[in-house]
């Protein structure tokens, strides 16, 4: 089969109160022909990076015609630290280093050097990222997509779920967040009352 087009780039999010600039960004996995006529935005779970959806997302644009797939790379994501597996990933670090860095180091303390928590007095600017933030950033996504002239529908998994009827209902300057969408995808997720 053809290979399906993907595209990763990082966008102004919302000007979030003594975040610093570079962590005001929302990262957008673009997978698909970038003239289809419709775009399904997915926010994956807690934890997960737009790479989540990549698998779905080429599977979804091989599968029905017309549609490119979104996975959005929530701000928190540019707090991870991918120094070891960018050096693997370049064949520079090979998979013992690689689990020692992450994860071997938890039950062999000998292990060095290893993945270190970021302090929190490091980023207490993120205390400030709650669902408006979220929101917000998602609605830069959203408006980028709608100025391709396309439908747009937005959806999401586990923690993504929750943030689809949250977007849905937002009240942006009157409007609800729903109008100019097409349609809502829950996988696996969604708010109770």
């Amino acid at each position: 089969s053809a290979a399906v087009k993907v595209r990763f780039e990082r966008i102004q999010g919302f000007d979030a109160r003594q975040t610093p600039a570079r962590y005001d960004r929302v990262g957008v996995l673009e997978v698909g022909p970038r003239r289809a006529p419709n775009i399904l935005v997915l926010n994956p779970g807690t934890s997960a990076s737009a790479a989540y959806f990549a698998p779905l997302a080429k599977t979804v644009v091989r599968k029905a015609d017309g549609w490119q797939v979104w996975a959005v790379e929530r701000r928190e994501n540019l707090l991870e630290d991918h120094s070891v597996l960018n050096r693997a990933k370049r064949g520079r670090a090979g998979g013992q280093e690689l689990f020692d860095y992450y994860l071997g180091f938890l039950a062999d303390p000998s292990v060095t050097p290893h993945f270190e928590l970021i302090p929190d007095s490091e980023v207490a600017f993120g205390r400030e990222w709650g669902m408006r933030v979220e929101i917000e950033d998602l609605r830069r996504v959203v408006e980028r997509a709608q100025r391709r002239g396309r439908n747009v529908v937005v959806g999401g998994h586990s923690l993504g779920g929750s943030i689809t009827p949250a977007y849905a209902t937002w009240d942006f300057r009157g409007r609800p967040g729903a109008r100019g969408l097409s349609g809502l995808v829950y996988i696996d997720g969604g708010s109770s009352p």
